[in-house]
């Protein structure tokens, strides 16, 4: 099971204070001066353990040096002026240093067939202004130039199936608005020229619709688009209706006829099917029979107009008539419905590819959430925005390690030799950026099918394997070798957890990425060749958890919870609130207790109902009130402590609840051997002695305690 630190709400303000002044006084300055033996721990209490936290941990020294790029080559600059369908590699191209040469791209690319590459080149060609030592040009013109260009072309074919239909409606809508002698060129001007083409082409008995192209010329692009979508049809129609009536007031029976053709021409253009003068003068039923001999109600793009013809033909006169006034619009209204749901389904089916390869990968998890999401829950513009850009977006991922002791622990390097390691906890804040441990999932440099770890801070430089098989951030070169031993073939985990990933290295078949006390090494487990190389952990050790991006430093509390099951996910549970700091003491809560750290102690947990008395007498706010160990059980099998610095402890029995005891009389009971002395167990806290200033007393289970500065702390039994 995965375990991960949940985030609960920061406490609203510091732990309670005990408001008897008795108490306190005697936390902080002891009823009298001495230096203190230490107390001797009960024989089965659990010591405190060396923990991962206090582990050695690695520190890398980035070498600048090996994530630079070397300029790209004028064979690479001939690839990318390729690319991009510029025209020919010119010795202006050629020649031209790497950031010019992105300005180059930025200026001659064609924007509408290019349009992200230009936005991309641009965007270098910026970040070159403020800095000329970056790597950014060399890096677009040897890898991004065709990773964004790819993009563009899958855009541009989308485009281009969107202009096409819009090209296929417009030819409908002309042919259903008796608009002859279009061309091409019209059907593929832009909107506005498009109205101003209707205009000219309307005819005399066309008046509402002149008009209406005349007054939509003059609008802006939405007007446009609904004059073109709605308002032809509409007024064509308008204008139908006003040429019957001239003509029913002329000859009725006339008007019946031309009306009666005009139903079927529009039929026709429905579908649309050019009408045959001829089938206009048929009857109903022969109408519909010569519609359904075309090779249009043919195409399953109509079968909805095809079907309800054969419903018709099987009805009477009246429902031939239906049909042709009124049945073809409804089916193709169908008909259209029906492809765009299928359009849709379509790129939802493209996202939930994206998802499963995503899924697959195992590399890729924030990239399967996000298409899962968009998938499921977003609106067709939104599945077609994450096609378009939404899934480039979430490619960056860390790395976890799962080996027992370092977990919680990132693939990180900011040049040269990469390691595992969990940062270097800060002294004033929880926690930070661990920095330089994001990478860029890219297809595999030299296997599409594989993959490459670009950094997300170091443009253009990879994990890539050193020949002495070393793993390392280095810059691209270019050249096939560093293509090779910069791609790994990602396979399931070996540590049991299937959603786990395993990284073989491409140029090393049998040999995976491992973290070998903290360094990368491309490993085979066989223990052969190099110390490496060793068949103890390999299976954890070359396992990794794919997580988010940015991960933070793992503070001393989280590395121990992470790392030692006994002591935090089994013992205190899960995590209820965010870790900080007072006093230079850190504190998290947890289901079952507390974990604090220290520079003294390192990291220690108090369970509870331990923790709460802790907290309850003032905790982390009174100096030096430090604890020292792991809350420890005694050995009857029934009570618990914890040892504090200074010294104090806390003694819990259940029959008792938890009871704190301190100074001269903590020592004095020390000396008896604590709970197994013949007093037993503290029923109380140390408080004033009844009616007698300045003396101090502790009730235990058969006895007390007493302390004056003049006497000492004496024992008195029952």
């Amino acid at each position: 099971m995965r375990r991960s630190l949940i985030v609960g709400r920061r406490p609203a303000g510091r732990v309670a204070v005990l408001t008897a002044a008795t108490v306190l006084c005697g936390l902080i300055t002891p009823a009298i001066g001495y230096a203190a033996p230490p107390a001797p721990p009960s024989p089965t209490v659990e010591a405190p353990a060396p923990s991962a936290t206090e582990a050695s941990v690695p520190r890398e020294s980035p070498d600048a040096a090996a994530a630079e790029l070397p300029s790209a080559t004028e064979t690479e600059k001939v690839r990318a002026v390729f690319e991009i369908e510029v025209g020919e590699a010119t010795k202006e191209w050629r020649e031209a240093t790497d950031m010019n040469f992105v300005f180059k791209v930025y200026d001659k690319i064609d924007a509408t067939n290019f349009p992200v590459t230009k936005a991309e080149a641009y965007r270098v060609y910026k970040v070159m202004l403020d800095n000329n030592a970056a790597p950014d040009a060399t890096a677009f013109i040897r890898t991004g130039v065709f990773d964004f260009a790819a993009r563009d072309r899958v855009e541009r074919q989308r485009r281009q199936e969107a202009w096409d239909r819009t090209v296929q409606l417009r030819r409908e809508i002309l042919i259903d608005a008796d608009i002859v002698g279009f061309d091409d060129v019209m059907l593929n001007d832009n909107d506005q020229m498009f109205i101003y083409k209707v205009y000219q082409k309307a005819r005399p008995e066309q008046p509402k619709l002149k008009q209406g192209a005349f007054d939509a010329f003059g609008g802006d692009a939405a007007v446009w688009k609904d004059f073109i979508e709605n308002k032809i049809r509409a007024l064509n129609h308008q204008d139908q209706l006003d040429y019957l009536d001239r003509l029913n007031q002329e000859n009725q029976e006339a008007a019946r006829r031309e009306a009666a053709r005009m139903a079927k021409k529009d039929a026709c253009d429905k579908v649309p099917v050019i009408a045959v003068a001829a089938w206009l003068d048929l009857a109903d039923d022969d109408f519909i029979r010569e519609l359904l001999k075309t090779p249009e109600l043919a195409d399953p793009a109509h079968r909805e107009i095809k079907n309800a013809a054969t419903v018709a033909l099987t009805g009477l006169p009246a429902d031939w008539n239906a049909y042709i006034r009124t049945g073809v619009a409804e089916a193709r209204a169908r008909d259209d419905a029906r492809i765009l749901r299928e359009r849709e389904e379509a790129d939802r089916q493209k996202v939930r590819d994206i998802k499963a390869k995503a899924d697959a990968s195992r590399l890729r998890p924030r990239l399967a959430a996000a298409a899962a999401d968009v998938a499921a829950n977003g609106t067709w513009d939104q599945v077609k925005d994450f096609l378009a850009k939404g899934q480039y977006t979430v490619l960056e991922q860390a790395f976890a390690g799962v080996t027992a002791g370092r977990r919680g622990w990132h693939v990180r390097s900011a040049g040269g030799d990469a390691w595992a390691t969990p940062g270097t906890q800060p002294s004033n804040v929880v926690t930070a950026p661990l920095g330089d441990a994001t990478w860029k999932i890219v297809p595999g440099l030299a296997d599409p099918n594989c993959f490459s770890l670009e950094s997300a801070t170091r443009v253009g430089s990879y994990l890539r394997i050193a020949p002495n098989l070393r793993v390392q951030l280095a810059g691209n070169d270019g050249t096939d070798g560093y293509k090779l031993n910069a791609t790994w073939c990602a396979k399931a985990g070996r540590d049991g957890n299937p959603t786990n990933v395993t990284l073989e290295a491409k140029a090393y078949p049998g040999r995976y990425l491992r973290q070998y006390w903290g360094e990368l090494w491309a490993a085979n487990g066989q223990s052969k060749e190099n110390n490496f190389d060793t068949d103890g952990n390999f299976a954890a050790d070359i396992s990794w958890i794919p997580v988010g991006p940015n991960p933070s430093i793992t503070t001393k509390i989280d590395e121990r919870w992470l790392n030692e099951d006994w002591w935090g996910w089994n013992g205190l549970g899960p995590q209820t609130q965010p870790e900080n700091i007072l006093n230079g003491i850190r504190y998290k809560r947890f289901q079952k207790g507390g974990a604090f750290w220290s520079a003294q102690h390192g990291v220690v947990r108090i369970l509870d109902p331990l923790l709460n008395k802790y907290l309850e007498s003032g905790g982390r706010n009174i100096p030096g009130f430090i604890p020292s160990g792991d809350t420890g059980y005694l050995p009857d099998g029934k009570g618990m402590r914890n040892l504090f610095a200074g010294p104090r402890g806390i003694w819990y029995h259940p029959d008792i609840g938890p009871k704190l005891i301190y100074g001269a009389i903590f020592d004095r009971w020390a000396a008896l051997q604590y709970e197994r002395s013949r007093l037993g167990y503290p029923t109380s806290d140390e408080m004033d002695f009844p009616g007698v200033p300045g003396k101090r007393v502790s009730y235990f289970q058969h006895g007390r305690i007493e302390h004056t500065a003049a006497e000492g702390a004496k024992e008195y039994y029952n």
